[in-house]
């Protein structure tokens, strides 16, 4: 005996099965893949804590502003040393951020 449940989602073309389930990763995944104007707001909202996350927390400690506009990471930097030391290793940041994101969305980093 079919449930009322069951019934009416046939009768309107639904259906329960599980063969087209996808995880709300997988979703929201396809979405913003799909809409720019979300995707670089999701991407924008997330550097700053992915730079907290994956640059630890002294150079978060030095870390005054950041920007993040059309593939350009802006960083502001309030130690002088550290700015140098950071500008030599730019490539391997740009590929840790990028990695951390799950896509090539930091083309390049600009440090202040």
């Amino acid at each position: 005996m079919k449930s009322f449940l069951t019934l009416s989602f046939h009768n309107f073309g639904y259906s329960l099965g599980r063969h087209n389930d996808k995880n709300i990763k997988e979703v929201l995944g396809e979405f913003i893949a799909t809409n720019k104007r979300v995707a670089h707001g999701y991407y924008t909202s997330h550097i700053d804590e992915i730079w907290k996350q994956e640059m630890g927390h002294v150079i978060n400690n030095y870390t005054s502003r950041l920007t993040f506009k059309d593939g350009i990471l802006n960083v502001y930097l309030t130690s002088a040393p550290l700015r140098k030391e950071l500008s030599m290793g730019k490539d391997k940041i740009k590929d840790i951020l990028n990695r951390a994101l799950g896509a090539d969305l930091v083309q390049n980093i600009q440090i202040f």
